[in-house]
């Protein structure tokens, strides 16, 4: 017996209420386990994760950085991948929205007269004639059990990884960048303090050979002394050649010509020096702060949504469809108010039997969360230990500052 309008009303309100259902697990971020050494504040002050580079407030520096960032081929890739994730995202946010599409069609159809009706038999039938038909289908699939939220969920969890990815990157070039400039500065440093010991060197054979020359110095002292020369001839060699390999890695970071960038680097400059004191917080909040370890929770974050995605899919499936529009068998009548068709109603499905495969997808979704909650363990043991060990960003200001003063100190 079929449901009488307010009967179907009520049976499409009822299931309609469900979609405030949502099933499998919901995320919770985990808190970053760290070690009571890692928790005690390591200098005061705000910290600024902005461009901590103009802290060495050197001009070239900061021109390399910004040429760096506006052309890596690295960095490029990276932030077309936020692109195709952000694009993913709003794409999936489309298909829980209701779908209209516009259709038409012109065909020209010859029934079979052996087919199921008995064209043949039917006085006065042509079986070969046009159909036009124009209109809208329309349809929408209730979100009865949450499926559309777990995707959308994990779509935006994914967008945000590749968000922190990107910085991540940004981050790390740039520490490498300057790592690489202020071993430039360095080798120069090197550089001339092996001309000035080999030119001491030079002046102190020349007297040698002299003195021996008169007699007032024995063949092997001169020849000591040409040892020594020949010492301070090879470390100025390794000094150069230090010099020239760190302007070569600053140009491979920066992307640019060598003909180009090589004169700007090899005129001898200044050590950059940074501040005295670098604010880090609590090197538990350090660790929070990472691009990585943030990339990492995300992962997780989506992993989990997934999980509600594959869930949803042991339970019915309801869509509302409609399909509007006007169809007759010659043009002419295609737009007459005999014409109009309808079709309108609820339509569900259910995978009653699907050997095993849904619930197997659900332990593949499930193993994924484990896959994802172990990279971002690792994450953060590994954050721990460059953060005693000396990592990018606020760490590197003492890593070069200590480089830096022991090179004035071989001076």
């Amino acid at each position: 017996m079929p449901l009488r309008p307010r009967s179907q009303a009520a049976l499409l309100l009822a299931l309609t209420s469900l979609a405030a259902c949502t099933v499998g697990p919901n995320y919770h971020a985990p808190a970053p386990r760290v070690e009571a050494g890692w928790t005690s504040a390591a200098a005061p002050g705000e910290v600024d994760a902005g461009a901590w580079w103009k802290e060495f407030h050197d001009p070239l520096l900061d021109a390399l950085v910004d040429e760096m960032l506006a052309g890596s081929p690295t960095l490029k890739e990276v932030q077309a991948r936020l692109a195709e994730a952000r694009a993913n995202r709003d794409a999936v946010r489309g298909g829980t929205l209701p779908q209209v599409t516009a259709n038409g069609s012109a065909d020209e159809i010859e029934l079979s007269k052996k087919g199921e009706l008995p064209i043949g038999s039917i006085p006065g039938f042509d079986r070969s004639f046009g159909l036009f038909d124009a209109g809208f289908d329309a349809s929408w699939e209730i979100d009865l059990w949450g499926r559309g939220r777990r995707q959308i969920e994990a779509a935006a969890a994914r967008e945000q990884q590749a968000a922190m990815t990107a910085e991540g990157l940004r981050l790390q070039l740039v520490a490498e960048l300057a790592r690489a400039y202020v071993d430039l500065r360095l080798a120069q440093q090197e550089a001339a303090l092996a001309k000035e010991m080999l030119d001491a060197r030079q002046a102190l054979s020349d007297m040698t050979a002299l003195r021996t020359s008169a007699g007032e110095d024995s063949q092997i002292e001169s020849e000591h002394g040409g040892s020594d020369l020949s010492n301070a001839q090879a470390a100025l060699a390794n000094a150069q050649a230090a010099e020239r390999a760190a302007a070569l890695r600053v140009v491979a970071l920066v992307g640019g010509q060598p003909d180009a960038l090589l004169p700007r680097l090899l005129d001898v400059a200044p050590i950059p020096m940074p501040p005295s004191a670098i604010a880090a917080g609590l090197p538990s909040d350090l660790l929070r702060r990472r691009p990585d370890i943030r990339s990492a929770e995300r992962d997780l974050a989506a992993a989990t949504a997934d999980v509600g995605v594959a869930t949803a899919d042991l339970f019915p499936r309801l869509r509302l469809g409609l399909s509007i529009g006007q169809q007759a068998r010659a043009l002419g009548d295609l737009f007459g108010g005999d014409a109009t068709r309808l079709q309108a109603g609820p339509s569900l499905s259910w995978p009653v039997f699907s050997g095993g495969s849904v619930r197997a997808r659900i332990r593949v979704a499930d193993a994924r969360v484990d896959q994802a909650a172990a990279r971002y363990d690792a994450a953060v043991i590994a954050g721990g230990i460059l953060r005693f060990g000396g990592g990018i960003g606020p760490r590197l200001h003492g890593l070069l500052a200590d480089r830096a003063a022991s090179g004035r100190g071989r001076g």
